[in-house]
């Protein structure tokens, strides 16, 4: 049986958006009761036409990952669920596409985790509600920004719809733990930022100038911490780190007196599902597991 036609749009548009996923991420994302043979079908037929291109991923048979052409981007850019959504070109050159694989495909594989939860769930969460990458200013120079790996818009609707907001980052345990803790204190940063400087900061016609995250957001998101191509021991290890950051600095303790956060393994939210009572509580190694929303 062939798929729709809009079927071809929808992987267009998650190619644009997340830069590369193989074919079962894109089946999982779009159509999740087909045949895994369809979406390579589909796959190929869009690579006849020049809109994708594909490469072999390194250490993994002949998995295949895909990506946009420069004519399938041009066209993706157009896409008015795409506007205002910011896509870093990847190389044509398929031995550069293979070396940054593997980080770009393992924040699409969260993104699917999530979506494929909120379907079993009754929830919504669509394919294009994750935004990678999305630029937080909170100071001067290099360091002066949050970037996540994913903005997640996710709406709970068992018991009244609650939309919840989420910084997502996708470790893979390849950067040192110093700089996984240096994300944590850079979102507290982030929170405690105001654009205007403690001495000049009046009330105006009574309301008080709001800090910067509130000029975006109504509540500071949730911050989750996903691990991914991890084994137990270092996760452990990994969110262990992550909750000493927590108890040790003042400015991030401040922050999870009102911010949620937690951090779980991608295999576990992948068996059991994102709502499932896998996530650990950076704030009190000793709670229980929760769910990503009820942290």
């Amino acid at each position: 049986m062939a798929m729709p036609p809009e079927i071809d749009h929808q992987v267009v548009a998650a190619l644009y958006q997340f830069r590369m996923a193989t074919a079962e991420q894109l089946r999982v994302l779009h159509t999740p009761d087909s045949q895994p043979e369809l979406m390579r079908r589909r796959l190929r037929r869009l690579k006849d036409e020049g809109l994708v291109e594909d490469v072999v991923l390194p250490q993994a048979g002949r998995l295949r990952a895909w990506f946009l052409t420069e004519r399938g981007a041009r066209i993706a850019a157009r896409f008015p669920e795409l506007e205002n959504v910011a896509s870093p070109p990847l190389s044509e050159d398929k031995t550069e596409a293979r070396l940054r694989v593997g980080h770009i495909l393992a924040v699409t594989r969260t993104q699917a985790a999530f979506v494929a939860s909120a379907r079993a769930a009754g929830d919504e969460c669509r394919p294009l509600d994750f935004l990678p990458e999305v630029y937080h200013r909170y100071g001067k120079g290099q360091g002066g920004a949050v970037i996540p790996d994913g903005l997640l818009h996710y709406t709970e609707v068992a018991g009244g719809r609650r939309l919840c907001r989420a910084f997502v980052e996708v470790d893979r345990g390849t950067m040192a733990s110093e700089k996984l803790a240096a994300k944590l204190i850079g979102y507290a940063r982030f929170h405690e930022h105001h654009p205007v400087p403690v001495h000049l900061r009046r009330t105006v016609a009574g309301q008080s100038v709001l800090p910067a995250w509130q000029q975006r957001y109504p509540v500071f998101p949730r911050l989750l911490f996903v691990l991914a191509d991890t084994g137990e021991q270092a996760a452990r290890h990994r969110i262990r780190d992550l909750q000493s950051i927590a108890d040790t600095s003042p400015m991030v303790a401040r922050m999870l007196r009102t911010v949620r956060a937690g951090a779980a393994r991608l295999d576990d939210l992948e068996q059991h599902g994102t709502s499932a009572a896998v996530w650990h509580t950076l704030t009190d190694h000793t709670r229980p597991l929760r769910g990503a929303w009820e942290l």
